[in-house]
C-alpha cells in the first residue's frame, strides 16, 4: 500500500470542508484509511462555476488498492434551470438540445445519486480543477454538506510522472489514453470520459508499480 500511496502522492490535492480545492499538496498520509476512489467527469453549460451549470455526471467508483477494482459506475443527463446563460460552445462540444436532455434529471436526483455511490471516497479525475470548483458549487446550491473525503486526486501529473518526457507530446486525456492503447466509449459524454480517466490511471499503476 505504501507504494501504491507514493504513486498517487503527485496527484494528491487538500481540500476545504465545502470541497472547494486547496493549494495545498497531499501525501499518503491523507488517504491513510480510505477505502475507495471515484473517478468523475462532468460536462458544463460553460467554465464558470458561478454562472453556469452541470448538465452530465459520471463517475466510477474503484477500491484503493492495486489494480483499482472497480465497484460501480453511473452517469446521467442533468436538467439545466438557466440554458440561457450557457455558453454556445459548451453546448456544441457536450451535444446539447432539449430533445437529448428529454430524460434527463433534476440537479437535487443526479446529485443525491452521485453522492451516495461516491460517498466517503476520494474524488479523481483528469485537470480536476474545473470539476472539483462545479461539485462544491453544485451542493452549495442543493444546501447539501459535501459527501467526499476531504482529498481530492488529480490523475494527469501522476500520468507525467510515470510517462517521463518524450513518450507523450500533448498531456490531455484523449493523447494519453490513445499512447496506452485505450480504447474511447466516446468523446465529452461524462461516463464515457470517467471511464476512459479511470482506465488510464489503471494503467497508470500497472508501469508504475512495475517500475
Amino acid at each position: 500500500m505504501a507504494e501504491l500511496h507514493e504513486l498517487l502522492a503527485p496527484g494528491l490535492r487538500l481540500l476545504e470542508g465545502d470541497g472547494r480545492l486547496t493549494p495545498e499538496a497531499g501525501d499518503g498520509s491523507h488517504i491513510q484509511g480510505i477505502q475507495a476512489l471515484f473517478v468523475i467527469d462532468l460536462e458544463m453549460s460553460g467554465p464558470n462555476a458561478q454562472m453556469h451549470e452541470v448538465l452530465d455526471v459520471g463517475g466510477v467508483r474503484c477500491t484503493l488498492a492495486a489494480a483499482f477494482p472497480e465497484e460501480e459506475a453511473w452517469g446521467a443527463r442533468v436538467k439545466p434551470r438557466h440554458i440561457g446563460n450557457a455558453s454556445p460552445g459548451a453546448l456544441k462540444v457536450v451535444g446539447y438540445s432539449p430533445k437529448e436532455w428529454k430524460n434527463s434529471l433534476e440537479l437535487e436526483a443526479a446529485f443525491e445519486r452521485f453522492a451516495a455511490l461516491g460517498r466517503d471516497a476520494v474524488i479523481a479525475g483528469w485537470g480536476i480543477g474545473q470539476d472539483m470548483a462545479f461539485l462544491a458549487e453544485s451542493f452549495r446550491r442543493l444546501n447539501e454538506p459535501w459527501p467526499f473525503a476531504l482529498v481530492a486526486l488529480d490523475i494527469q501529473p501522476i500520468a507525467r510522472q510515470v510517462l517521463g518526457a518524450g513518450q507523450v507530446d500533448r498531456f490531455n486525456l484523449g493523447h494519453v489514453a490513445d499512447r496506452l492503447g485505450i480504447g474511447r466509449m466516446g468523446e465529452h459524454g461524462a461516463l464515457a470520459d470517467a471511464y476512459a480517466t479511470y482506465d488510464v490511471l489503471v494503467k497508470l499503476a500497472e508501469r508504475g508499480l512495475r517500475a
